[in-house]
């Protein structure tokens, strides 16, 4: 019996004996497993808000208002858009549609919106030195009565706010104005009026 006891124990040491080598691959590969794991958990970027940075929230597929400023800072209306009436033009003399708002006083004349410069006109028998400005959604602006000294050329990209020009009296059409701009706005190649998009009576 004792014996056999014995040798039982024997086997089991023996065992251990030829394969203590693969039990300390195998705890080694487990050891290497649990290491990468930790290393993997702790190096992950935090699902939360990080102190002291602002996320910004996505802008694609946003619509946003077009910027849309006055053509002449502090330039008092003289005659308004009238395009389905007659008014009456002083310096012609006679009655007439006035598809535009004349903007009288001295000053430099800005892009109302971001847009591509289309035309440069100068020294026109009636309307003056006029710049084209093409814009987005269809609108074109026209301003008409510019001196000569145009501040952009055919293919200028520009902002709104950005010069194109100063008030004058080259409109001869309509020069008993004084030093004007008369702004056209045109949506889709119809005159529109100025006022529906202007920020006309927001305070200065």
């Amino acid at each position: 019996m004792k014996t056999y006891q014995s040798s039982t124990k024997d086997k089991k040491k023996n065992f251990f004996k030829r394969h203590w080598q693969a039990f300390v691959v195998t705890a080694s590969v487990l050891v290497v497993a649990a290491v990468i794991t930790l290393s993997v958990v702790f190096t992950l970027p935090k699902s939360g808000p990080v102190d002291g940075v602002v996320v910004e929230p996505p802008t694609s597929g946003v619509d946003t208002e077009p910027k849309i400023v006055l053509p002449v800072e502090g330039a008092q209306i003289g005659l308004e858009y009238a395009n389905e009436k007659l008014v009456y033009w002083e310096t012609l003399k006679l009655w007439k549609v006035h598809p535009a708002i004349d903007f009288v006083g001295e000053g430099d004349v800005v892009a109302i919106r971001d847009g591509k410069v289309t035309d440069v006109e100068l020294n026109t028998t009636l309307d003056g030195n006029v710049v084209t400005v093409e814009h987005d959604d269809g609108y074109v602006s026209v301003y008409k009565s510019l001196g000569s000294d145009i501040a952009v050329k055919v293919g200028d990209e520009v902002k709104a706010g950005d010069k194109l020009g100063v008030t004058s009296k080259s409109m001869m059409s309509e020069l008993d104005t004084g030093a004007h701009l008369h702004l056209e706005l045109k949506k889709d190649g119809k005159y529109v009026d100025p006022a529906t998009v202007l920020p006309l009576n927001e305070d200065k």
